[in-house]
């Protein structure tokens, strides 16, 4: 598909080039026509000339309109003495050097555009189905997309969604700790979704700084946070790497907060409520339920595990537990970046971009901090565009994606979490269960239980 619309490039290119070959043929007629009307100019004036108005000790320059010229007087053959002033040299404008330069210029800057345009695409944006009114300006607190998505319950996605759980049961993972949430794009008008134990509020893990990045677009919109740029660092490392630091600083900017020494009375209750505000700014757009105000751990800064007054948060609080939200709750946000509506189209495309991966192995095999190996991403072919966030502790399995074919004509959200020790022990459960659903989604497979489909892993 690129060397298809590389080589439509290149002719376009060609058709530019004689146009701007005419048109530089055209310029350079117009400008020889000028210089010789000033040469003749020239020629009557120097006609006119008496050798005796030349200066004494002159070099032979007469000063014309315009330029300078060399006289033939008989002076200018003969050793004449230096000059006493600096000469002033004037070069002749090179028109045709200038037009050239100027024409590749434009014409390199064209190439690399559209280059870019090809080699590095924007994201993928599938055809939001919302609810009327459902999406408000950023302003004021809360999260702009007031309402769920009209999202259709589907008894054929059933079907699959049942075929990995049963995937994972005949490995003897415990089922009662998985949650799958499946959203077939796929259709324009319709976007229908299954799912299994998808309700029940669940250990995020990692996947909550998906949360936290989207609150900081909506601070960054609103002016609460002024110098974005001196957070990109952060924001990169959070999303890309799973940075823990750099997440504990982001959830500081967003909520004017900070760790330290344990709190009591009304400072404790005053610092809580600030922290809070993570929780509702979504629980006031339907995410019911949803627990965001724990940061993750370890930290080089904090420590391997909360202190202070972020254990009082934790342990003592209303908001005790840690962070929770549901794989519906994490496949709707991602739902809502993908189309765009996310706090603004430029926020949802900067945070597209930050969740994409690049799913040749050459690009991640090498890196530790790969968001590849054992997860969703892992078995499916390089070509397709995939978008995620992962989470991962000793005790859990997390990943929340959007996958979409180089054709378009598949496309999904998947959001799978396990979370038991099991799960984050098996690094091939992820990968197995994302080959299965994409080979039933891409009709490679026809819709059935993993039973009578071969599991692919490449």
């Amino acid at each position: 598909m690129a060397l298809i619309q590389i080589s439509s490039m290149i002719s376009g290119l060609n058709l530019r080039l004689r146009k701007v070959r005419h048109l530089v043929n055209h310029v350079l007629s117009q400008s020889l026509a000028s210089q010789t009307r000033r040469s003749q100019k020239s020629a009557a004036l120097n006609s006119r000339l008496d050798y005796q108005d030349l200066r004494p000790n002159s070099p032979g320059f007469v000063r014309l309109p315009g330029a300078h010229r060399v006289v033939d007087s008989p002076r200018s053959h003969q050793h004449l003495p230096k000059p006493k002033y600096t000469k002033l040299k004037y070069t002749k404008l090179k028109y045709k050097r200038i037009l050239l330069v100027g024409v590749a210029t434009v014409t390199a800057g064209w190439i690399l555009l559209r280059l870019g345009k090809v080699l590095f695409p924007d994201p993928p944006t599938p055809t939001p189905v919302v609810n009327s009114g459902s999406v408000a300006a950023v302003s004021g607190f809360g999260y702009n997309v007031r309402q769920a998505p009209n999202w259709v319950y589907s008894e054929t996605l059933q079907t699959v969604v049942d075929g990995a759980v049963e995937l994972v049961n005949k490995q003897g993972l415990p089922t009662g700790q998985l949650s799958i949430t499946l959203v077939d794009l796929g259709q324009p008008t319709v976007h229908a979704y299954a799912g299994y134990n998808n309700t029940l509020l669940r250990y995020p893990a990692s996947v909550a700084k998906l949360f936290w990045l989207i609150d900081f677009m909506a601070a960054v919109e609103t002016g609460e946070i002024n110098d974005e740029s001196a957070f990109y660092v952060d924001l990169s490392n959070m999303m890309r790497f799973s940075d823990n630091d750099s997440a504990s600083r982001i959830v500081d900017a967003v909520t004017g907060t900070k760790s330290g020494d344990p709190l009591e009375g009304k400072a404790l209750e005053t610092w809580v409520s600030k922290r809070s505000q993570i929780n509702k700014f979504f629980q006031v757009a339907g995410y019911d339920g949803i627990r965001l105000s724990t940061k993750n751990y370890p930290t080089v800064d904090l420590g391997a595990t909360p202190t202070g007054r972020d254990f009082q948060l934790w342990k003592e609080s209303a908001q005790s537990g840690g962070n929770q939200i549901t794989t519906d709750q994490a496949a709707r946000l991602i739902y809502e970046i993908y189309t765009q509506q996310a706090i603004s189209p430029l926020a949802s495309k900067k945070i597209a971009y930050l969740l994409t991966r690049n799913l040749n192995p050459e690009k991640w095999q090498n890196d530790e901090l790969n968001s590849v190996e054992g997860f969703l991403s892992e078995s499916l072919p390089t070509t397709v565009y995939f978008g995620s966030k992962i989470g991962y502790t000793s005790r859990s399995r997390q990943e929340v994606a959007f996958i979409k074919t180089g054709d378009g004509q598949t496309a999904y959200i998947l959001t799978v979490f396990g979370v038991d020790p099991t799960y984050a022990e098996n690094k091939q459960i992820f990968p197995q269960l994302s080959r299965y659903i994409f080979d039933q989604m891409s009709g490679a497979t026809p819709i059935s239980s993993p039973a009578s489909s071969e599991i692919k892993t490449q």
